[in-house]
């Protein structure tokens, strides 16, 4: 990926491009298709906070909240804000509040590479049936 970051790499705030599923069969699914929003926030205080989502999400919807895997690919919103810390390769996201109450307490790690003025930021591998994929979501620092 990219050479090592420290926290002050990753401080302001940045808007979302893409969000990608990678399959380990090279499949690229865009769960959420190629129209999304979203922002993501660093502060120097080394809090962050990530707002994402489908940009078309139907209105007067609620949408359930289900505990299996499965229903990770049919998530239309995601929510979590909490501390960061930069160590190696990777930053990791320590969930204080997040709209999916299993998140709370919950260590999300992410491998992260700079590319001019975006960021990528990808998971570990994820079982998803009998496949495996990583997220992969990137974004635009925001002047």
């Amino acid at each position: 990926m990219t050479a090592q970051a420290t926290a002050a790499d990753f401080i302001g705030t940045w808007r979302l491009l893409d969000y990608s599923l990678i399959h380990d069969d090279g499949v690229v699914e865009k769960p959420w298709g190629t129209d999304v929003r979203g922002y993501l926030l660093y502060s120097a205080e080394g809090y962050m906070s990530g707002n994402l989502g489908a940009a078309r999400r139907p209105r007067g919807v609620i949408e359930r909240i289900a505990r299996s895997s499965r229903s990770r690919r049919n998530r239309r919103y995601i929510a979590y804000t909490g501390r960061f810390t930069v160590q190696g390769e990777t930053i990791t996201h320590h969930v204080e509040a997040s709209l999916f109450p299993l998140w709370v307490g919950r260590d999300e790690l992410r491998y992260y590479a700079f590319e001019g003025d975006k960021l990528i930021l990808r998971t570990g591998p994820l079982k998803s049936g009998h496949h495996t994929l990583v997220a992969q979501l990137t974004w635009q620092r925001v002047r």
